[in-house]
């Protein structure tokens, strides 16, 4: 324990140089320390020295507040394959960006400049290696914590980065951003430090005048090349040209719009490679062509009852038999076919529609998609574009199929929905979404879902902020609550900036609805996660100080129902920032109207929390002492201190001591010089 304490010392000491004029140079010195550490440090040192290190591969470094992650070894592999093509200008490219620390490569989406950047970065750590100078591997920057500064950019010596923008950031990089990459690039390059922006031209159209010493575009393989690549050299087939000649397949691939599409075209030839060509290239093409041609053929002539069985299947693949009958039923139920059509012993049985569906049989589920991947996601899209007048009461159907359904049951549904759309490039669901949460409140769980897949998705994710954003302001509670309920999962994760830029949206509403009280806690939630809570609880100290009203019931909901804000803030390694957070939220809420009742019961719930997790009665008392030893609030300090439930580990309740302190009137010095460094005894 000794040992680890003398750590976060050191990491503090080392943290607190960044003060100085000569930032990169200090932050080298923290960095080599840091490293020494090794990859399960966990640590963390508030703003003003500001270094947090978290577990394995995800860090925020020091004077910046972007998280990175390692690039995993395999992707490394991939783009140093011998089947990763390289574009004429390749060794133009790696010039630029070893000579000058920085390179943007501006293309449109799908045309491999994610790999190219790796593939670059890994050269340039390959070079530093030959050099003798320190190579400590590529790492993706996570965007999501205040969009976007180039101040913020992690430069840890050795260290190579690749920022994508495509796709990724909710607001366009100015022109002072591309001003200030180039301005750090050339220092941060002789601490090893080489970073690689890849952006779409509308993107960087701002930054490209101040940004065109170091901004190039490629010329990408064209998708046969890649096809071909992989087919030769990944996957090694012999005879893989009868493929390419093929005239269904040449079309196919001139088709294709992104290089990916042509991997995974090669990868669906290989594992169809031991089947019989004509029919294993009937399934590829009809894959490929998302299985239009196939359904066409299966929909014609075929009744309404059929059609709702393949739908049916579809959406459960792999379901039973009985459940998908169920849905069958409960469908045509909605579209309002004959009573008659409905009897148990309608229709083909068991064996019968496994023929009639194409289906085999996984255990004993049907599965449409076993032998055809992608089957069933194309039948939802078939049948959403082929009837269109359909759209109503197959939304209410796939609502109903939610409604009380197994996590697993809903998980599925929103799967099958969301790729429907997603391949249609559309947000078509969110209508949905809007439905379940004003008309069927009972499915709100499939609501759920459905934001969790798509609010961070590189296509649509940008337009599904945007609808929580007016959601959180929405005169509806409950879309109200549902955006801020989002918040507070894997987006708010992710992306901590953007959906506390929410949460305090919804905390501004009018009166304390539901919408309120769930951005609170959304809140909390976020604290869980060790490195969200420290963006929350920076973003809420900001609060505090800008937007009191809005800030004090923040840091309410942090202090009486986070067990984890104040472990973390008021644990045995508590630092003077720690506590003065606390302090600041207590005072604030103090000075806002509410009744003495209400305060007391919070500042009693938070004792409690602080007794559970053996806070020392002496920092409790720096943080509350101030509030309790105003002589307007004498009052305030009985009702809080009258009931005492117990002892902490000292021996002394929290209660008690700061009764104690009261009687001896050390409350008010401690109001006077709370957070100057001293404390009162214990």
């Amino acid at each position: 324990m000794e040992e680890w304490r003398f750590t976060q010392a050191a990491i503090r000491e080392s943290a607190s140089e960044m003060n100085s004029d000569s930032p990169h140079s200090h932050a080298t010195k923290a960095w080599e320390f840091l490293e020494i550490l090794g990859p399960s440090i966990s640590q963390q040192v508030s703003p003003g020295g500001a270094a947090i290190v978290s577990a394995r591969d995800t860090l925020i470094s020091i004077g910046a507040q972007l998280r990175t992650k390692q690039i995993s070894d395999e992707v490394v592999e991939e783009a140093r394959s011998s089947y990763f093509i390289l574009p004429s200008e390749y060794d133009d490219l790696l010039e630029t960006l070893w000579c000058h620390g920085l390179l943007v490569i501006e293309a449109p989406p799908g045309k491999g400049k994610r790999a190219l950047g790796v593939r670059m970065l890994s050269d340039c750590q390959a070079r530093l290696s030959r050099e003798s100078k320190p190579a400590r591997g590529l790492h993706y920057i996570k965007m999501g914590w205040q969009e976007i500064d180039a101040w913020q950019m992690p430069k840890t010596p050795g260290r190579c980065y690749l920022l994508d923008l495509t796709g990724s950031t909710d607001e366009k990089p100015t022109r002072e951003f591309g001003q200030e990459l180039v301005r750090d690039s050339d220092e941060a390059r002789y601490d090893g430090v080489y970073l690689v922006v890849l952006a779409t031209p509308d993107v960087w159209d701002a930054c490209k005048p101040v940004t065109s010493k170091v901004t190039r575009s490629f010329t990408p393989p064209a998708a046969r090349q890649v096809l071909e690549s992989h087919l030769q050299w990944k996957f090694q087939l012999s005879g893989y040209e009868r493929w390419l000649d093929d005239n269904g397949v040449q079309d196919l691939v001139n088709s294709l719009e992104h290089l990916n599409e042509a991997a995974e075209l090669a990868e669906e030839i290989a594992r169809n490679w031991q089947r019989e060509f004509a029919e294993a290239l009937s399934d590829v093409l009809d894959k490929f062509g998302s299985w239009t041609n196939h359904l066409s053929s299966w929909f014609e002539g075929k009744s309404v009852f059929d059609r709702a069985t393949m739908v049916s299947a579809a959406v459960l693949d792999p379901g039973l038999p009985a459940e998908i009958m169920s849905a069958r039923k409960e469908l045509l139920t909605i579209l309002e076919s004959q009573d008659a059509e409905l009897s148990p012993l309608a229709g083909p049985g068991r064996t019968g529609y496994l023929k009639l569906l194409g289906a085999v049989q996984v255990k004993n589920k049907f599965s449409i998609s076993e032998r055809r991947p992608g089957l069933d996601e194309a039948v939802i899209r078939f049948v959403w574009n082929e009837w269109p007048q359909a759209h109503p009461y197959l939304e209410k159907w796939l609502v109903r199929l939610a409604d009380g359904a197994s996590p697993a049951r809903v998980a599925r549904i929103a799967h099958v929905t969301v790729q429907a759309a997603l391949q249609a490039n559309s947000t078509a669901f969110m209508s949905l979404v809007h439905r379940i949460v004003v008309d069927d409140p009972g499915s709100r769980r499939l609501a759920l879902e459905i934001l969790d897949l798509t609010v961070l998705d590189p296509v649509v994710g940008a337009k599904v902020r945007n609808r929580l954003l007016a959601w959180v302001g929405s005169k509806n509670e409950d879309l109200a609550a549902l955006a801020a309920e989002v918040c507070g999962g894997k987006f708010g994760r992710e992306r901590p900036s953007l959906a506390l830029h929410r949460i305090f949206r919804a905390l501004s509403r009018d009166t304390r609805d539901n919408g309120v009280v769930t951005a609170e806690s959304a809140l909390v939630q976020l604290t869980r996660d060790e490195i969200s809570r420290v963006a929350v609880r920076e973003t809420v100290r900001s609060w505090l100080s800008e937007q009191p009203e809005i800030g004090a019931p923040a840091f309410l909901a942090l202090a009486t129902r986070s067990t984890a804000s104040v472990s973390s803030g008021l644990g045995p390694n508590a630092t003077d920032d720690d506590l003065s957070f606390f302090a600041l939220g207590w005072e604030v809420a103090a000075r806002l109207p509410s009744t003495r009742s209400e305060l007391a019961m919070d500042i009693g719930r938070f004792i409690d929390i602080c007794e559970k997790e053996e806070v020392r009665p002496v920092d409790f008392a720096r943080v509350v002492g101030p509030v309790l030893a105003d002589s307007l609030n004498e009052t305030l300090a009985v009702a809080v201190l009258r009931q005492d439930k117990g002892r902490n580990h000292e021996g002394e309740s929290l209660r008690a001591h700061l009764l104690k302190e009261l009687i001896r009137g050390q409350l008010r010095s401690a109001k006077r010089g709370s957070l100057n460094g001293q404390s009162g005894g214990s």
